[in-house]
């Protein structure tokens, strides 16, 4: 029997359509759950589309407590502080999570990926490869936790970050600071036991500030850091820079357990007061001004052009691998391969070849 006011065709449209709405979506709902994050974003993308040609609103909710992503970054970063990350790489990684999503509610992966290739146009690809790694580190927690039902950056590959050649600064001129003075007593006998500590140990100068007098073992010539991932590593120390070391915790006696106290939250010095005074300092005496990282470097480059075994020069720095030395410094080897091939090369020194063919 027909509905009343209904046509033919109508009726058979309606018919058509009650089969559908019968069967069963879970072998549906399984099959999608099992094709690749590029397969559910197409298919994602292909229901939005269609949704809104129907005029139909799709709610884009994740769950009953988490309406978008951003939501969920205190708990992540609550997960980051429990791992025992550094205060510098926690504030790093959510503000830039935080500047992605507050622009991007809903991210999908053909939009992160445009994201990011639109950033490598604009700054460095160390940047960009840290906020892929941040915005990486987010989704995964909030994927495995149930609080999202997709990771947009699963089958985005890291981005590929060629190191530069390392600027550091000259000896001369680093002996040159040493022997400088600042306009406050106090601040050159903290400069100067500083640059020599970082130009001969090759600490980071996070690992500098923090430095505990209780971790400098002056009879074994050692001192004890806590490095990136909070790995603790047991670096040599110059028989001079224990002295100065001594010295200075002599002069400068104070109840705090650290070396170098500051009045910030840490409770050791602020790094950036630091970096401030050391420029002043080259610009005054008219040297090319150099940072308290390029000290480091300026540490590696020299004890590897000495001959210092790249393990040992890796395990010093608290790198997690030799490969990471190995390619930070890969202008170092080039030059001792470029200098031992005009050495040993074949034909090398040879000032006509047969037949007329000159070198």
């Amino acid at each position: 029997m027909e509905p009343t006011g209904a046509t033919d065709g109508q009726t058979e449209v309606a018919q058509d359509f009650v089969p559908l709405f019968d069967r069963p979506l879970e072998p549906v709902v399984r099959a999608l759950a099992q094709m690749s994050p590029q397969s559910q974003e197409l298919v994602s993308s292909l229901v939005r589309q269609l949704a809104d040609r129907e005029g139909i609103s799709i709610a884009l909710t994740a769950s009953p407590g988490l309406q978008t992503p951003i939501e969920g970054i205190p708990l992540w970063v609550a997960k980051l502080k429990s791992e025992r990350y550094s205060p510098r790489t926690v504030h790093m990684y959510e503000y830039l999570v935080r500047r992605y999503l507050q622009q991007n509610l809903m991210p999908t992966k053909l939009g992160i990926q445009s994201y990011l290739a639109d950033r490598l146009e604009k700054v460095s690809p160390a940047l960009v490869s840290n906020e892929r790694k941040a915005l990486a580190g987010l989704f995964s927690f909030l994927h495995q936790e149930g609080l999202w039902p997709t990771n947009p950056l699963n089958g985005i590959r890291h981005v590929r970050v060629r190191y530069r050649e390392r600027l550091c600064p000259d000896i001369e001129d680093i002996l040159t600071v040493l022997s400088s003075q600042c306009s406050r007593r106090k601040d050159t006998e903290k400069l100067r036991t500083l640059i020599l500590l970082l130009a001969t140990t090759g600490l980071r100068i996070t690992e500098a500030a923090g430095i505990l007098k209780q971790n400098i073992d002056f009879n074994a010539l050692e001192l004890r850091v806590t490095g990136k991932g909070d790995r603790q590593r047991v670096v040599p120390l110059l028989p001079a820079t224990a002295q100065v070391l001594a010295n200075y915790m002599r002069r400068r006696r104070s109840d705090s357990p650290y070396l170098f106290p500051g009045k910030t939250k840490t409770g050791y010095m602020n790094i950036h007061n630091l970096d401030k005074t050391l420029r002043r300092a080259c610009k005054r005496i008219g040297v090319r001004p150099f940072t308290p990282y390029q000290l480091r470097h300026f540490y590696a480059t020299h004890m590897l052009k000495s001959g210092a075994k790249l393990e040992v020069v890796a395990r010093i720095l608290g790198h997690a691998s030799v490969g990471v030395t190995a390619d930070i410094y890969r202008h170092v080897a080039m030059a001792e391969v470029h200098e031992e091939h005009l050495r040993f090369a074949p034909f090398n020194g040879v000032k006509a070849l047969p037949k007329g063919q000159t070198l």
